[in-house]
């Protein structure tokens, strides 16, 4: 039979068997260093008695011996006779501890072997006889004279330890390992791209901190997984509408050459690879494990954003904090101020947008802020997702290709950054990264 490859199983064996051989060493130790000296003095003082019993005995006056013997019984449970029990006495066969200390003893004090007899009607009576000053006394000592059983207690401390051991284990063990088994199945959902069930967090702290993460990692793929559709769904849809007008054009080209129709199809062509490329950024961006950071002066480098800006004729007002010198990654912050400047003049309707940078020692806000139309408050959440628009339509022309905010989002995770959006009370909207340092 093969013992169980489980943790429970292994688990519970190794504390047992560890505790019981503790319990083993333990009842070792007893035994020889208290019990057994214990039982020896014992069996000695009881030989003492016995043998100043007899001749105390002996030096009696007759008229007193029957009291002295009542005396003994009473008192001491010892039963002195002159002559031998009425039954038959033969050497004791089978002997414990303590008659076997009691015949040590009793040999060292008369100074020849003795030997404990039994009779035959009681067997509870063990006798010993002695040869005093020309007589031959019986002194007999019942079995449970002392009432100490070594061996008996050391078994039932054993047993009792031994069950006591079995169940507190099982009972530990079970409590360590019931949250492993069901972070075991959750992990075996979550792989098989199941429903995620959340773990109970309660419990020890290791194993509530461990279910506590897991229910986050599980949440965390359920996003991605989400994210995932939404991409490829928003793809799959965003793609349909110049490829349909593609479609008509060839249809209307053929025969004849139409230049504005020509036009249409490179700015359809245009934004199908615009929507690629930010696609497989994002996508780049998800699977990024680490990235580098700097100390970046950001007063100049807003000043140099602001130039590229003002070059294409977009009126971007500054409003920085100086001196300003913080650790980020240069491109990704870039990136991200790119995309939020973006979206801002495409909803700004010609008027100024305020690029505001606020700095402290341990945290950067960098804010940009339009006078468009804001975005509804029920939709603000979800304006950060990919592929959501606030035009129904769909249409590039007023909508975007809906990844700009979402790859802000993203970016900013990577890097531990917050994203807020909020729609200002003088109309328009707010978005701005928190830096923390």
């Amino acid at each position: 039979m093969r013992f169980p490859n489980t943790l429970f199983a292994r688990t519970s064996l190794t504390i047992t068997a560890a505790l019981l051989l503790f319990m083993l060493f333990t009842g070792f130790v007893i035994f020889n260093y208290i019990l057994m000296p214990v039982g020896k003095q014992g069996a000695n003082d009881l030989a003492a008695l016995m043998v100043l019993s007899a001749k105390t005995w002996v030096e009696l006056p007759p008229a007193a011996r029957e009291d002295f013997q009542r005396e003994l019984r009473t008192s001491h449970d010892l039963r002195l006779e002159p002559a031998p029990p009425a039954a038959t006495i033969k050497p004791l066969v089978l002997h414990s501890p303590y008659l076997l200390f009691l015949e040590e003893a009793l040999s060292t004090h008369l100074g020849h072997p003795v030997h404990i007899q039994q009779a035959g009607d009681d067997p509870d009576w063990h006798w010993v006889i002695f040869p005093v000053a020309g007589k031959t006394l019986y002194l007999g000592v019942r079995h449970g004279h002392v009432g100490a059983a070594p061996p008996r207690a050391a078994l039932i401390i054993l047993l009792g330890a031994s069950l006591f051991i079995l169940l507190t284990t099982l009972l530990v063990v079970r409590r360590i390992t019931k949250p492993l088994e069901a972070l075991s199945r959750g992990v075996r959902r979550l792989g098989s791209g199941g429903h995620h069930q959340p773990l109970s967090e309660n419990g020890p702290t290791e194993l509530a901190n461990l279910a506590r993460k897991f229910n986050q990692l599980s949440n965390e793929v359920q996003q991605l997984l989400d994210n995932r559709t939404t991409l490829l769904g928003g793809i799959s849809h965003d793609l349909r509408t110049p490829l349909a007008r593609l479609r008509i054009a060839v249809e209307l080209l053929q025969g004849k050459e139409d230049a504005a129709l020509l036009q249409n199809m490179r700015q359809d062509l245009e934004e199908m690879d615009t929507l690629i490329t930010r696609t497989l950024e994002l996508a780049r961006m998800m699977q990024e494990d680490e990235i580098p950071t700097q100390a970046v002066d950001l007063e100049d480098f807003l000043h140099t954003l602001g130039a590229s800006y003002a070059q294409e004729g977009k009126a971007l007002e500054l409003q920085l904090e100086a001196p300003c010198v913080f650790p980020v990654n240069r491109l990704i912050l870039r990136r991200i101020l790119n995309n939020l400047l973006d979206n801002a003049f495409h909803y700004a309707g010609g008027h100024k947008v305020v690029l505001r940078l606020q700095c402290s020692s341990d945290l950067v806000r960098i804010c940009v802020l339009d006078q468009g139309s804001g975005i509804p408050q029920e939709q603000i959440g979800k304006v950060l997702q990919p592929f959501y628009r606030l035009d129904p339509s769909r249409n590039r022309s007023t909508g975007g290709s809906g990844l700009g905010l979402a790859i802000v989002q993203q970016l900013a995770q990577l890097q531990g950054w917050a994203v807020t959006l909020e729609n200002r009370p003088s109309g328009g909207l707010s978005a701005c990264i928190e830096i923390p340092g």
